[in-house]
């Protein structure tokens, strides 16, 4: 779904906005880091929040990427969530995590954020894109 382009764009430590649906049908909007791989989108949440309850009812999202540099450049996206849970075989949480964090920490600091993070129930968050469109006038392919 991304092209060279959109994955260099996303490579950057950029803030992703996260939108579930809420129980009540509206969107829960909420700035989160994350890890570009593959195609898809990594993040991480506890367990006990809105989002994580959100997208464990209902596996649609949206999300915005986007930087206020000029010429403003963006990708909004539609996906659907896949939930890792703690102890899911063949999935390592905690290295996953780490990832995310060292995309947007100061080396020397990320071993503490990783435990810092793990304080709680934790759980990583996968998106699988199927609808991407780049937003703004700073692209060199529409």
């Amino acid at each position: 779904m991304f092209d060279s382009e959109v994955i260099e764009f996303l490579n950057r430590p950029l803030l992703m906005r996260l939108a579930t649906l809420g129980a009540d049908g509206y969107p829960q909007v909420t700035p989160v880091w994350y890890l570009q791989e593959g195609g898809r989108l990594f993040t991480s949440t506890q367990r006990d929040r809105v989002k994580y309850r959100n997208m464990a009812r209902d596996r649609r999202v949206g999300a915005s990427i986007d930087d206020d540099a000029q010429p403003y450049r963006g990708v909004s996206i539609k996906g659907l969530a896949i939930l890792h849970e703690p102890g899911e075989p063949g999935f390592d949480m905690r290295e996953m995590v780490r990832r995310i964090v060292a995309r947007y920490t100061a080396p020397a600091e990320v071993d503490g954020m990783v435990e810092w993070l793990f304080q709680g129930p934790r759980v990583v968050i996968e998106i699988e894109p199927v609808h991407v469109v780049k937003i703004g006038s700073g692209w060199t392919h529409g």
